[in-house]
């Protein structure tokens, strides 16, 4: 009986230490996702990337155009019918929402979140951030099977989670939670048909869902390094 016991002990410790050896580190997931969209040395020669979208609506056809620039500034500008409708901007300290009904400015915490998220390939400077990244575990997504990663500002104000491939190491979904004046906004985004641009294997389809409803984004055009002024983050 002691020795059935003491068998079945070793085979739980053995299956335990086999699961622990399989699954990766937060680290090594990151890591993994940056060699597969091009490595390091590649995307640290990046300084400023700008993304031309589309997508389809009910004012029709949607222009998206967003632009990125280290260390810390990111702008967005959509148009409707030939018509400005949204733009934000981040300067790296605060966050400005402009609209048809005029603007708003987002500082502290949440600006932080935004301006962490959105700064060019942000897996880079999660450290020197002070981001705090932590393994959740496995979790498919659409019938795949990922890794997911739980992300916490240094002051733990803010949190959103990144899913990637188990096998591509490619990230394929984002989950962040904003707070605003109606309450916690959560909003979804995958991330699929990854194609190399400029030496760099980036998503070309974006299906985004929030309390705003579905929206697909298609990626028409980026450019990369060309010299983005610090006045295009500004309004």
């Amino acid at each position: 009986m002691r020795k059935t016991i003491r068998l079945t002990s070793l085979l739980l410790a053995l299956c335990q230490l086999a699961i622990a050896q399989s699954t990766p580190t937060a680290e090594e997931i990151m890591d993994k996702y940056i060699a597969a969209i091009g490595g390091k040395d590649a995307l640290m020669k990046v300084t400023d990337m700008t993304t031309s979208m589309t997508s389809e609506g009910q004012m029709g056809t949607i222009l998206i155009t967003r632009k990125q620039k280290l260390p810390n500034k990111f702008a967005m500008v959509v148009n409707a019918n030939g018509m400005e409708v949204m733009k934000q901007t981040g300067d790296g300290s605060k966050v400005v929402m402009g609209g048809m009904q005029g603007s708003r400015t987002i500082e502290g915490a949440a600006a932080q979140q935004m301006t962490i998220m959105a700064t060019l390939f942000p897996e880079l400077h999660y450290a020197e951030n002070g981001v705090k990244t932590t393994l959740v575990g496995p979790e498919k997504v659409d019938g795949r099977d990922t890794y997911k990663l739980s992300h916490t500002t240094s002051d733990g104000a803010s949190t959103w989670t990144d899913n990637f491939d188990a096998t591509t190491g490619l990230k394929v979904q984002s989950t962040m939670t904003m707070k605003s004046q109606q309450g916690d906004m959560t909003t979804t985004t995958t991330f699929s048909d990854y194609k190399d641009s400029n030496g760099i294997k980036l998503p070309m389809t974006m299906q985004q869902q929030s309390p705003r409803g579905p929206m697909t984004m298609s990626v028409d055009n980026v450019k990369i390094n060309k010299g983005l002024k610090d006045s295009e983050f500004t309004q």
